[in-house]
């Protein structure tokens, strides 16, 4: 498993560019939570305008087993899996 800064995490997410990525991090509640997700899903947008921005560390992303739109906070990221490799997020 390879260690991965904290700041280097939102990019490797961005250059998915849409392809399957699992994401494991501490939710808001406090529990821990693995999701498969994907960014730039727009299939089942309503309109509007999302509320949260990069500069509050979340990422917006479309959560394939649940099938909705979910945030992820990068503050709370701990390990990050793209393409068959395995980061810890440090």
């Amino acid at each position: 498993m390879k260690q991965l800064p904290r700041y280097k995490a939102l990019k490797i997410i961005h250059d998915t560019h849409g392809r399957i990525f699992s994401a494991k991090f501490i939710k808001k509640d406090g529990t821990a939570r693995t999701m498969v997700a994907r960014i730039g899903v727009s299939k089942h947008l309503k309109g509007g305008t999302n509320g949260a921005s990069a500069k509050n560390n979340l990422v917006t992303v479309y959560d394939m087993k649940k099938g909705g739109y979910r945030m992820i906070n990068i503050k709370t990221l701990l390990t990050l899996k793209v393409g068959g490799e395995l980061y810890e997020v440090v």
